[in-house]
């Protein structure tokens, strides 16, 4: 028998994959494409091996994407000045437009995939999610201990 609790995470689970699903269809992009240029919006400049570690994608799935950037004219890419050995990628004014672009179509998608939400049951909502995530990182904390 199914619980309310199995039922709860049921509905979040399918919601996040969902959520991702369709916003990525909505603005045309792929979830790491839309992640490797999010983070690149939040630094002015940043290696190849940082965007890795930040994305938690393999090193051949960020070279591949950035030199599909590069090849876009969305990003460029440089050699490191204090060390060779690293490439640092940031984003060209095409790019810093495009994600300019991404910002104001994410607002969009956002407010239409919160119609009809009242702003008390968006706070307990929130509230609920931030209460699930200390959970985590408490179970996560006793797990390491």
């Amino acid at each position: 028998m199914e619980t309310f609790e199995d039922t709860f995470f049921e509905q979040l689970s399918y919601t996040c994959s969902e959520a991702k699903q369709a916003y990525g269809q909505y603005i045309g992009m792929t979830q790491a494409r839309l992640q490797l240029l999010t983070s690149l919006s939040r630094q002015s400049e940043i290696s190849h091996a940082a965007l890795q570690q930040h994305l938690q994608l393999d090193g051949a799935t960020v070279t591949r994407l950035v030199k599909q950037f590069e090849a876009e004219g969305i990003v460029s890419r440089r050699l490191d000045p204090q060390d060779n050995r690293y490439t640092l990628v940031a984003l060209t004014p095409s790019g810093q437009q495009i994600v300019k672009g991404l910002r104001e179509t994410h607002a969009t998608f956002q407010h239409r995939l919160l119609e009809g939400i009242s702003q008390e049951e968006l706070e307990v909502t929130l509230r609920t999610l931030q209460q699930v995530r200390a959970n985590m990182r408490d179970i996560q904390m006793e797990e390491k201990a």
